[in-house]
């Protein structure tokens, strides 16, 4: 008997010394009554250490020098389930949590945690058996499969994790060795076609309707090698293991689930993953064709060559072109050949020597247009003396990258343009705004002493003209800023177009009475046309057109309609003033943009037409020709007005 105990005590030691997690006894105080921890992290023992948190030192108890007194330590998920395991005499187990804590002299960071406890009853003492397992390095692999150039890795050979593919039924249709090591069977033909992972009793059914419907699964999975005899397979395991369990999928074009491709991984990172079969190149010609970046391998002494497709259509050249030479088949936009020197003679010097990898940018012809490619060279393996010098190509289209990037340096050039111009409108709006307040009140004070009705009229009518330009340009101040803070209002109604054209006609032709030698015209349709738009808005783009012909005509006509196409109607101011520069009609609906600086105007009307226009759905343009004057015009779509509503009121400006 007492040579039994002495073996069950040094199984017990073996064990607690031998363990890689870490292991606590701790008793209902939450005190730390027992731990391997100094053990396995090689480091002498620290008596003030009584509490895990201080142990393991975690980040709170690091701030306060000791465990528990911290405010966040009320929320401690290990303190809660230890109390909840010494309350029920229950267990816990595989609860994963991220801890900020420092293990041994190792600097302070956050680690992956699978922490597991049970109730234990010692002499008539409550203890908790804690074990922390650290995971860390397991989630970092499955962060770093996420990548694309880790699927790199299924090039290499000898992997020390276990892999197997299945068919969408779950039968194994191919397996590695380590996954026959694994499962402790004689060879791969005791798997291939004859086990199906569905019926496999250690896989939890969670994972099992994960995989059913597609999901990609990542977790623990225990291995009760036992049970696997009994139900599943003859495996010359007897003990218990644990592996990390990781799924995914090989998907067809239509993205239904053809193969699934599972790991098992036991406490091991997967530094190499096996890629020699279809099925492993198929995923990876999968991941290159999704993201549009090209993968290739090359070993410069052998026969050895991988290529996905869009490598070769990133490049523009045929699948029949050797790697050996798909450099100097490249199309360039430029005519210097420096830069297809510059590959070829990369590839010749890593036949002989060790070189640092290769990225640059190239303007090639592809499908017969001009295309940006970014292009990765990298000697992989240097090894001549047993005949391997692997090369490995990667080249990405970034032709819309530069596009943007153009896009940028011309919004950047054109916000720099916007900001020297608003500062000449701020310069400039003093003086805009003190002129026609210097008439309004320089000539009402003649207008209060003034016998002459002759001279009465004139003040009045100057002040007047110099009122209704203060107060457009104040309402073209406050336009723009609601445009600018996208809270321009639009109040649609039923608007007869006629009407209010003609209404229009009317006030200009009252307005320009002075010049007899410009006729203002309005041409508008035959019959009646109600549509349903913003009466005022309309009235505003057009008054701004108006204004500005006359601004800039002195003589000849001023025509003003609109004709019904199709579903839209088309509007147009026609004048024959000075007209526009071809050069300088792309500039007229820009913000703060005057073209002759010495006619009265802040530049800010027919931006305001352009947003508005914009904001009913149209679009507005101009035709001029130097000299012989200018068409404004804009197209609105057609709504058609809604019935028993009343027409828009008439509204003046």
């Amino acid at each position: 008997m007492a040579k039994e105990i002495k073996l069950a005590q040094q199984f017990y030691a073996a064990i607690w010394n031998n363990a890689h997690e870490f292991i606590f006894l701790i008793d209902k105080t939450s005190h730390v009554v027992k731990t391997n921890y100094y053990t396995v992290c090689n480091m002498p023992c620290r008596e003030d250490w009584k509490c895990f948190g201080e142990i393991l030192q975690c980040r709170y108890a690091r701030e306060t020098a000791t465990c528990n007194k911290h405010e966040k330590c009320r929320n401690c998920l290990i303190r809660s389930k230890i109390r909840e395991v010494l309350k029920n005499h229950g267990s816990f187990s595989n609860f994963e949590t991220t801890m900020d804590i420092q293990i041994s002299s190792l600097p302070a960071t956050l680690y992956s945690m699978m922490v597991s406890g049970r109730y234990l009853s010692l002499n008539g003492h409550d203890y908790v058996i804690l074990t922390v397992h650290d995971i860390s390095e397991e989630r970092a692999l499955e962060s770093s499969l996420k990548h694309s150039n880790e699927k790199f890795l299924c090039f290499f050979d000898n992997v020390t994790v276990g892999c197997a593919i299945c068919d969408k039924e779950g039968t194994l249709i191919e397996v590695n060795d380590a996954y026959v090591d694994y499962m402790g069977l004689e060879s791969k033909g005791d798997a291939v076609n004859q086990l199906n992972i569905y019926t496999n009793p250690c896989i939890n059914p969670e994972f099992k309707e994960m995989m059913k419907s597609g999901i990609p699964v990542s977790g623990e999975v225990k291995y009760d090698y036992e049970l696997i005899n009994q139900v599943y397979v003859k495996s010359r395991h007897k003990d218990v293991h644990y592996f990390r369990f990781i799924v995914n999928y090989l998907r067809d074009a239509a993205g239904n689930v053809e193969n699934i491709l599972i790991i098992w991984v036991e406490n091991t990172l997967i530094h190499k993953t096996l890629r020699q079969n279809k099925s492993f190149r198929e995923m990876i010609s999968a991941a290159s064709s999704a993201s549009n970046i090209g993968f290739s391998s090359i070993n410069l002494l052998k026969n050895e060559q991988l290529v996905t497709p869009e490598y070769l259509k990133n490049l523009g050249v045929s699948s029949e072109i050797d790697l050996n030479t798909i450099f100097s088949h490249m199309k360039y936009v430029d005519t210097d050949t420096s830069r297809q020197q510059e590959f070829t003679e990369y590839v010749e010097k890593a036949r002989h020597e060790k070189v640092k990898p290769l990225e640059r940018n190239i303007h090639l012809i592809v499908n017969g247009e001009p295309r940006w490619i970014k292009q990765f060279l990298i000697q992989q393996t240097f090894d001549p003396d047993n005949g391997n010098i692997v090369l490995l190509g990667v080249n990405v289209d970034i032709n819309e990258q530069k596009k943007t990037e153009e896009a940028l340096r011309e919004a950047k050039e054109k916000a720099e343009s916007s900001d020297k111009l608003k500062s000449a409108f701020v310069a400039n709006m003093s003086h805009e705004i003190r002129t026609p307040l210097n008439a309004i009140v320089g000539f009402a004070n003649l207008l209060v002493t003034s016998e002459d009705k002759e001279d009465f009229d004139s003040f009045k009518q100057i002040i007047e003209q110099n009122s209704n330009q203060l107060l457009q340009l104040i309402g073209d101040i406050l336009d723009l800023s609601k445009i600018e803070s996208d809270t321009l209002d639009f109040v649609w109604s039923n608007v007869n177009v006629n009407a209010m054209m003609y209404e229009l006609e009317k006030i200009f032709q009252m307005r320009n009475a002075a010049n007899p030698d410009v006729v203002i015209k309005c041409v508008a349709s035959v019959g009646d046309c109600m549509i349903r738009t913003d009466r005022q808005r309309l009235i505003q783009v057009v008054s701004n057109l108006m204004t500005n012909a006359i601004k800039f005509t002195t003589q000849g006509s001023i025509i003003m309609g609109y004709e019904k196409r199709k579903e839209e109607i088309y509007f147009y101011v026609t004048d024959t003033g000075c007209g526009i520069p071809e050069e300088n009609q792309s500039q007229v609906f820009e913000r703060f943009v005057q073209l002759d600086s010495f006619k009265q105007g802040t530049g800010l009307g027919l931006p305001i037409c352009s947003s508005i226009i914009r904001a009913m759905g149209g679009k507005i343009g101009v035709k001029s020709k130097l000299g012989e004057g200018s068409t404004f015009w804009f197209i609105l779509p057609e709504c058609p007005p809604v019935k028993n509503e009343p027409e828009s009121g008439k509204q003046y400006f």
